[in-house]
């Protein structure tokens, strides 16, 4: 029972290495298919390599077919012409000593790799200088090659068979393929070891760019990739996306500073309604004029508030291509009647001229069109003096109808007029915060007219005033 025991204990032991060693070939079995697998899906080198190495392999196993088919073809039509010769040879020979030629005939077929066979007209083997059971049981890759032709010998009529072995040329080809295969496996190793290191070195860019993508966050949107002095797709590549990293920092820099204006604007009015707020719960209960001056302030910031609120809903919608526009056809000039009437209404401090208002229809929104007059006029409103003369005209030139809103207010730098229609912009002279506004109405009347396919352009001058030229096709 004891060495019964033992037996089977060593014998599991047994399947149990044999069961851990197949485990450790499965295991390195998937581990190199999930490597070759990883390989081809995310290595380019190694895909180009692998791809590379398989056309040129094609290629050299198709160059090597025809150098061995051609080699093939020009041994066989060889050996053909020889074996003519041979039979003109053997029938001189048999011609010359009818009697005696089995001797010079065996020399030849020695000499020439030939057998020789004679047979009568009953297919009776007279003469044979080789064994025919040979030929049953030769393995050569080409077969050899017959030839048949009747003579008479000694007044009898005989088939002279003649019979080539192509023992040396089988070498030959033998030879050749060898050293075919040889040279092309060296070839393919060369190609996938210098292949590999030249499609590295070729897109190393890549490698230098997914580094730097990598390393690039929105705290280091400055950064950009390296195009170097090379001309290939890969600097386009380079080229674009850095194109594109130029956007992405200008429109987050633009958003950061559009959330610290917009702060910035929210903070003042809350301020003025905190501040008002705590003098009423001070003295305002008591003291009628603190009572109404507050409730002055706290009314007109609160419009302020509202106008702000409205106009950054309508930049957010603008920049999330939410804002729609109903566009139709409409009469322009009876839109300017409509502007100047109601202004003339809301503001008699000012003389409102139109010296032209020619009829034109223009398809567009009506609605966001009014808009835009309204902000170029109450812009001209707001820098303009007492008694000041504002005019408001529209031309119609070709296929364009022109809109012109100029005033004889304060005017505007040179150096401020690149920047009048960016978000919260405010020349010092220009745009100030005792005047109400917060440099949102420019940008709004300037994506107003860019939504319509229009242009619209400022021309100023310091102390002479400022015209808007509006043109809508």
């Amino acid at each position: 029972m004891s060495k019964l025991h033992n037996f089977f204990k060593i014998l599991g032991k047994i399947f149990y290495y044999i069961f851990y060693l197949i485990k450790i070939i499965f295991q390195g079995m998937s581990y190199i298919f999930t490597r070759i697998k990883k390989l081809f899906r995310f290595s380019i080198t190694f895909k180009i390599t692998v791809v590379y190495a398989l056309i040129f392999t094609m290629l050299l196993l198709l160059i090597s077919a025809s150098i061995l088919g051609m080699s093939g073809y020009f041994l066989r039509h060889q050996a053909q012409q020889g074996i003519r010769k041979n039979l003109e040879m053997v029938k001189t020979v048999v011609a010359r000593d009818p009697y005696f030629y089995e001797n010079q005939l065996v020399e030849i077929a020695e000499e020439e790799e030939l057998i020789i066979r004679f047979v009568d007209n009953r297919n009776i083997e007279i003469f044979s200088t080789g064994d025919s059971r040979d030929l049953e049981e030769d393995t050569s890759i080409l077969p050899p090659l017959r030839l048949k032709e009747t003579v008479t010998v000694d007044d009898q009529i005989l088939s002279i068979e003649i019979i080539k072995l192509l023992n040396t040329e089988e070498m030959y080809m033998m030879i050749l393929f060898s050293t075919l295969a040889v040279v092309n496996s060296i070839a393919v190793i060369i190609l996938l070891i210098l292949g590999s290191k030249a499609s590295r070195k070729m897109l190393m860019p890549i490698q230098r760019m997914t580094k730097t993508v990598k390393h690039i966050s929105i705290h280091e949107l400055s950064t950009r990739l390296d195009v170097g002095d090379s001309q290939d797709e890969l600097k386009d590549l380079a080229e674009t996306f850095n194109a594109m990293l130029d956007r992405i920092e200008a429109s987050y820099q633009q958003q950061n500073q559009f959330v610290s204006d917009a702060s910035h604007e929210l903070r003042t009015p809350i301020s003025v309604l905190q501040g008002y707020a705590n003098l009423l719960d001070r003295w305002g209960k008591d003291d009628k004029a603190v009572l109404e001056e507050s409730i002055g302030a706290i009314k007109s910031e609160s419009e302020n508030m509202k106008d702000l609120t409205e106009k950054l809903l309508f930049l957010a919608r603008t920049d999330k291509n939410l804002q729609k526009l109903e566009k139709e056809a409409f009469a322009m000039h009876e839109l300017i009647d409509e502007v100047v009437r109601e202004t003339k209404l809301i503001d008699a401090k000012h003389q409102f001229i139109v010296e032209a208002n020619e009829e034109a229809i223009v398809v567009g929104d009506r609605k966001s069109i009014k808009q835009l007059l309204r902000i170029l006029v109450d812009n001209s409103i707001k820098f303009t003096p007492e008694g000041g003369t504002i005019k408001i005209n529209h031309r119609k030139k070709k296929t364009l109808a022109v809109i012109e809103v100029e005033d004889t207010g304060v005017g505007i730098a040179q150096e401020d007029l690149s920047h009048i229609f960016e978000r919260f912009y405010r020349a010092d002279k220009s745009r100030t915060k005792a005047q109400g506004g917060q440099g949102l109405g420019l940008a709004i009347a300037k994506w107003i007219v860019d939504s319509h396919h229009g242009k619209i352009q400022v021309e100023s001058k310091l102390g002479v005033g400022t015209k808007f030229i509006v043109r809508f096709p």
